[in-house]
């Protein structure tokens, strides 16, 4: 298969280690990946569909520079938050390759409102959270790790919207990576009311983005994504509207996606996708087409 774009050439480390999993000889054992999750937040903008990005800070060890979502890794403590329970367990599980997808929905839920201080949750009615000044202050603390997520949503008689939050994207960072995440990508839409905004921490800078000119700005390498972010993109793309990319969202088949690493029969580099799960070649994915929608 051709290379994939955004994994332009090995490292002398990486080569060694792409050897030793060929071989076997346990000279490389690739760090287990931590569940995560990644939030594709977006909204109806005056150029059409935007989605809201974050420009991570250049001297971060991780992805520094880089244009990622909202997210980050699923803690112990996102199974015990409420949810509004509107989606069957099997169905969350299903679409994100665990025995824990509820967790991974309030995980969403919680890093969106860390990253950009949207809530994703509603009250007994099902109205949806409103944002105040007193709220912005709890988002403060939490992030202190002076609160707990649940205590906030509780204080207001709040439980996630597990139904505002569709799991439609899977992503497993290679094995020769030194940080490893097995990220589910959910999407979104802004609830009206509220306003994703830059609030600093791990990014730089925040800003919506149509997805063709972000497209555009990455082909001109003003805007560096990684594939998946990338993936992610093109399939938002097709849609000028944010309840299009939903719907089309929840038909999605999420398939647990994985760049690997090998050398050809000449000894080259070469990049394909595997399933990260089967380790099946996906052999009709090319860059351009592989996306979210198996």
């Amino acid at each position: 298969m051709a290379d994939v774009e955004g994994y332009p050439g090995w490292t002398e480390q990486e080569a060694a280690r792409v050897d030793s999993l060929a071989l076997g000889d346990g000279v490389w054992t690739p760090p287990l990946p931590r569940d995560a999750a990644s939030v594709v937040l977006l909204r109806d903008g005056e150029p059409g569909l935007e989605v809201f990005m974050l420009r991570r800070v250049a001297t971060m060890a991780f992805a520094a520079g880089m244009h990622v979502f909202p997210g980050g890794a699923i803690e112990p403590t996102d199974a015990e938050v409420p949810t509004a329970g509107r989606v069957d367990d099997a169905v969350l599980d299903a679409r994100t390759w665990s025995d824990r997808g509820r967790a991974v929905v309030v995980a969403a839920a919680r890093e969106t409102f860390e990253e950009c201080g949207v809530l994703l949750a509603v009250d007994a009615a099902g109205r949806p959270a409103a944002h105040d000044d007193a709220l912005e202050d709890e988002r403060a603390a939490l992030l202190r790790d002076e609160t707990p997520f649940a205590d906030v949503l509780a204080r207001r008689g709040l439980v996630v919207d597990d139904s505002a939050l569709v799991p439609f994207a899977h992503w497993v960072t290679p094995e020769i990576e030194d940080r490893r995440f097995d990220a589910r990508f959910l999407v979104a839409v802004q609830p009206d009311g509220q306003e994703a905004r830059h609030v600093g921490g791990e990014a730089e800078r925040s800003a919506w983005w149509n997805p063709a000119a972000a497209l555009t700005a990455y082909a001109e390498g003003r805007m560096p994504m990684w594939p998946p972010q990338l993936a992610v993109m093109r399939f938002l793309a097709r849609f000028a509207a944010a309840d299009d990319a939903v719907a089309a969202a929840r038909g999605v088949t999420v398939v647990p996606r994985m760049p690997e690493s090998y050398r050809d029969a000449q000894g080259g580099m070469g990049v394909r996708l595997v399933h990260a799960r089967t380790r099946e070649v996906l052999a009709e994915a090319t860059y351009d087409d592989y996306g979210t929608d198996g």
